[in-house]
């Protein structure tokens, strides 16, 4: 009974409670209940008939594929957001084309013109004095090696009487003219033989050759080296030139230098001049000037960047390709201790894992050692 009172009288109180107190009341112990689940209804069928119809975009302008189809499609976009009831092309009116012809000749660059400024600008290179501001020579030389990568500009450079410009920059008092000019004949010859030609035929050869042997500045040395190495390469007339120069003995001394930089240079254009094919007189010519003594000592010296090892390497290999006699022979002097050097390089390289410069020196140490005794070196 006392039960069944307290249940009346509790109903009678929630009774009386304001209806907007029961519905948040009840609010809240949906809410706060684990045992019903959120519904999530969906849009009604209304709601959907009333959603907007997606609009069809008119007709995009076709993408360009060239300047003047830039043009029409940079209007007809303009157009088609400026006015859109007339979207149509029209013709540019005499005003406005001659404004774009200014602007797209402001864009373009005369390269001849170019090239010739920059020449009237190295025109006065002698006049320069140690304590001269070089930056406007400086710039111009940048220009032209910008300019002269490409083989027809190359080409129209000499044409137009830019290689007049050589023989001072080369003997200029400034080191930053100096390997400057340099650096703009290697662009110039490689790869390019009526340049390689016209270096050979207007004398910069032996000059590059002595720049490379008694410049005080190792930055044109380096160049000089670099030139020498663009003008030779892929060149066979130019071996004459460097025998006639003695261009080999200056590349052995480069090989000996404390800059590494011409010792790894010097390296690869040795290596490259020995991998050739029939070139029998040129090995044995190396081979009489000691290029293999000079090889391996360097190559057992303990402080050989892998760089510059590698390249010697290469040089022994080329050497005694074909196997060439006079490179075998000088290879298995005993007191060279070439086998050694060579058993050591090839632990290094394994440990390097440069699995393809283990090949050469392991193909080199069969070749030359093959059919010798093992207690020779010994």
């Amino acid at each position: 009974m006392g039960a069944a009172h307290t249940t009346k009288i509790t109903e009678k109180m929630e009774n009386s409670q304001p209806s907007d107190t029961r519905e948040k009341t009840e609010g809240q112990s949906r809410a706060s209940s684990s045992t019903r689940p959120l519904s999530i209804e969906g849009p009604s069928t209304a709601n959907n008939s009333q959603m907007p119809v997606q609009e069809v975009l008119p007709n995009q302008p076709r993408q360009p594929t060239n300047l003047q189809g830039l043009l029409r499609f940079a209007m007809e976009a303009t157009n088609s957001q400026d006015t859109p009831s007339d979207s149509r092309f029209h013709p540019l009116d005499k005003e406005r084309q001659e404004f774009l012809k200014q602007t797209l000749s402001s864009l373009s660059v005369n390269v001849i013109e170019e090239l010739q400024k920059c020449i009237r600008v190295l025109s006065n290179v002698v006049d320069l004095r140690p304590n001269d501001d070089t930056s406007e020579q400086e710039n111009a030389l940048e220009r032209i090696a910008d300019f002269v990568d490409n083989i027809d500009t190359a080409n129209d450079f000499y044409k137009i009487g830019g290689f007049s410009i050589f023989g001072p920059c080369l003997n200029s008092s400034q080191s930053s003219i100096r390997w400057r000019a340099a650096e703009v004949i290697a662009e110039l010859a490689q790869n390019n033989p009526f340049c390689q030609e016209r270096c050979l035929e207007t004398g910069l050869f032996p000059i590059l050759l002595n720049m490379i042997d008694t410049d005080p500045t190792d930055a044109v040395r380096i160049k000089a080296l670099y030139a020498v190495s663009c003008i030779v390469r892929e060149h066979p007339v130019s071996l004459k030139y460097m025998d006639v120069n003695d261009g080999y003995s200056v590349l052995l001394r480069a090989m000996q230098s404390s800059v590494k930089k011409l010792q790894i240079k010097s390296a690869f254009l040795l290596s490259s001049l020995c991998t050739k094919e029939n070139t029998n007189n040129l090995k044995l010519t190396l081979v009489n000037m000691g290029l293999v003594e000079q090889a391996a000592g360097l190559l057992a010296t303990d402080d050989i960047l892998p760089e510059i090892r590698d390249q010697l390497i290469n040089i022994l290999h080329g050497l005694t390709n074909e196997d060439f006699l006079p490179a075998l022979k000088e290879c298995r002097r005993p007191e060279l201790c070439l086998r050694s050097t060579l058993e050591n390089c090839i632990k290094d390289l394994k440990q390097e894992e440069n699995m393809d410069q283990v090949d050469v020196c392991s193909r080199l140490l069969e070749k030359v050692f093959s059919d010798q005794d093992t207690n020779q070196e010994r």
